[in-house]
């Protein structure tokens, strides 16, 4: 065909069905982009689906005794810094002043965690450990409980007065002089309320003076709030001392 039939061609081509092409061009597009936009969406819909699985997973279940507040374990605290005053004890009150329990054992696992109280959020650490000696308490040899830790632990953060809780270690041997928590451990803030054993057995009441831990530096404790064995270099002195203590 040359280009003067091929013209001749064209021109009997019905205006209608050059018309109906671009339409149909025009309707295809659109249907590409309605295609490209629903998928956008479903993307954006199992990418907040699948946030929301996470956190729930994370979340620590509470009981009705705690309101405003939830906690969720967490891999990532801040790195942070707080201040605090320890109220002066003696060594007899370091005994008697709260209600502890007082047991040697093996730590399992240190988990940090985030308390969002109403808004105002903390960062902890719960340590699970496994019971060895019993010299104070209910608990019994072979338990595995938990102690909620006054910071959480991770390299790199460092908070005010918990230098001993700081060095704890998953796998370490200590002597833990816990708080025993029950129906009347409650901690407020912010216009919540936290039952404190809906996550842990058990708390430190600081960070520096209710611990003592067998480390690959040697024996951690507070030397300074225990001066009548501040030279002790083992686990079996601590004991010693503390079972003439809790004797008298």
């Amino acid at each position: 065909m040359n280009s003067k039939k091929f013209s001749e061609a064209m021109s009997e081509i019905d205006s209608k069905y050059i018309d109906e092409a671009i339409r149909y061009q025009k309707s295809s597009k659109k249907h590409r982009y309605i295609r490209w936009a629903a998928f956008a969406a479903c993307l954006v819909f199992i990418i907040a689906a699948a946030s929301a699985a996470n956190q729930a997973k994370n979340q620590i279940k509470l009981s009705d005794s705690s309101s405003n507040v939830t906690v969720r374990y967490t891999s990532n605290p801040p790195s942070i810094q707080s201040s605090s005053a320890l109220i002066y004890l003696t060594e007899e009150e370091l005994f008697t002043h709260f209600n502890t329990a007082i047991f040697k054992g093996k730590i399992l696992n240190l988990t940090n965690i985030e308390l969002d109280f109403n808004g105002a959020k903390s960062y902890r650490a719960i340590a699970e450990i496994e019971i060895e000696t019993v010299y104070r308490g209910s608990c019994n040899a072979g338990d595995t409980v938990s102690v909620l830790l006054p910071c959480p632990i991770m390299k790199d953060i460092w908070v005010e007065d918990t230098d001993t809780v700081s060095s704890m270690q998953a796998g370490m041997t200590g002597i833990f002089m816990p708080m025993i928590y029950d129906n009347t451990s409650i901690e407020e803030q912010n216009g919540a309320r936290l039952a404190l054993n809906d996550i842990a057995d058990y708390g430190f009441a600081d960070g520096e003076r209710y611990a003592f831990l067998e480390t690959k530096d040697g024996l951690v404790f507070s030397r300074s709030a225990y001066e009548s064995i501040s030279n002790a270099a083992t686990l079996d002195e601590i004991e010693n001392y503390i079972l003439n203590k809790i004797s008298r």
